[in-house]
């Protein structure tokens, strides 16, 4: 059943009824479907019928509408809304099929689910005292935006990932699936060849990527000394950012074993003093956050999405088409990555501390 079908039908219902309630009830039950258009969806397709009479694409050639050779974007609310509603009712639905259903190009629909989340599976469930440090980590950050609203200027996020030859993107025990999980979740090799990144992120821009490696190019896994490393690196980097004043930057990282060890916190804490988001410092960053954190809930699955399109061969390869796509990335998308946390703390809030709905659970 195509999409325009399902609105045809909606408005049926909606111009019998007057009730968006009665299109969501009857809607579910035509199509026997347990999701259904939001109201919002809904008043968008009675307006456009209201003021065009129709609900299709008014600049298709393909419908005879007046074409002005401009490109038409994607991203209109109403298309937005269609990709929302189809994605909550078949999330393991591919591009190609959504596409067809949807009456959309898939790159047209490509342009739209980059507008969301990319998709992070995440091996371990949330226990109760889990969502109580994600509630009080939310709570602080609001209390702070409360009273400084631009408190997020200064604060960079950080995080480290493994990129597989194979195209397996992990962190931990996250997996980074980009803006679509596929339908069979292929094993990865058990010694695949891989390099491992680290970047801070903030609404500055993107500091690294940093490998973990040896003076032969060769991955090295993370343990405290290497890390101190990076970081090193980055805090000489952070020196040389125009428009950044160090001493009133704020640095987070998660609680990895290298990242908190007593070395590791004396560092940071002799340089950032206790502008520190993490483990074992004043403001703690809660366990099990990838949700929460720019470089998790953006980054990777942008990465996983576009570094392997051009099918790298060798690590070198990869480590290139890593770092053009990171400096590619404009300072005008940071800020917008970083807005979107402020959001997502306030919706962490609103869970109780539960993970955010593009979450994936345990396969």
């Amino acid at each position: 059943m195509s999409w325009t079908n399902q609105k045809i039908f909606s408005l049926e219902i909606y111009f019998m009824t007057k009730s968006y309630q009665s299109v969501q009830i009857q809607f579910r039950k035509h199509f026997h479907c347990r999701n259904h258009p939001s109201k919002s969806t809904i008043v968008s397709w009675v307006k456009k019928f209201r003021e065009h009479g129709t609900v299709v694409d008014l600049c298709s050639k393909a419908t005879g509408g007046t074409y002005s050779g401009r490109k038409k974007s994607a991203r209109t609310e109403e298309n937005i809304a269609a990709v929302r509603d189809s994605v909550g009712r078949s999330p393991k639905k591919s591009v190609h099929r959504r596409s067809q259903e949807l009456g959309m190009t898939r790159e047209s629909l490509r342009r739209v689910l980059h507008l969301y989340p990319y998709k992070i599976q995440i091996k371990q469930k949330l226990t109760d005292a889990d969502k109580e440090k994600r509630v009080a980590m939310c709570e602080w950050f609001c209390n702070v935006l409360e009273n400084d609203e631009n408190f997020l200027e200064n604060v960079w996020f950080s995080d480290e990932a493994h990129f597989l030859l194979s195209g397996h993107v992990n962190s931990k025990n996250n997996v980074f699936w980009g803006s679509e999980v596929p339908d069979e979740v292929l094993q990865r090799p058990l010694h695949s060849v891989k390099c491992t990144a680290w970047v801070a992120m903030s609404k500055h821009g993107i500091i690294g990527p940093f490998w973990f490696e040896d003076d032969g190019g060769r991955s090295q896994t993370v343990n405290k000394e290497r890390y101190m490393a990076v970081l090193n690196n980055y805090w000489a980097s952070l020196g040389r950012r125009r428009g950044v004043v160090r001493a009133s930057q704020w640095f987070q990282q998660d609680g990895a074993t290298p990242h908190t060890a007593n070395k590791t916190i004396a560092w940071l804490r002799q340089r950032f003093e206790e502008r520190l988001i993490s483990r074992r410092c004043d403001v703690e960053w809660a366990p099990h956050s990838p949700d929460l954190n720019p470089p998790d809930f953006y980054l990777w699955g942008f990465l996983k999405d576009n570094v392997y399109q051009g099918n790298p061969q060798t690590i070198e390869e990869l480590k290139t088409a890593i770092t053009a796509k990171i400096r590619a990335i404009p300072k005008e998308e940071c800020v917008k990555v970083i807005q979107n946390f402020a959001r997502r703390v306030q919706v962490c809030l609103q869970r109780n501390g539960r993970h955010l709905e593009h979450i994936l659970g345990k396969p």
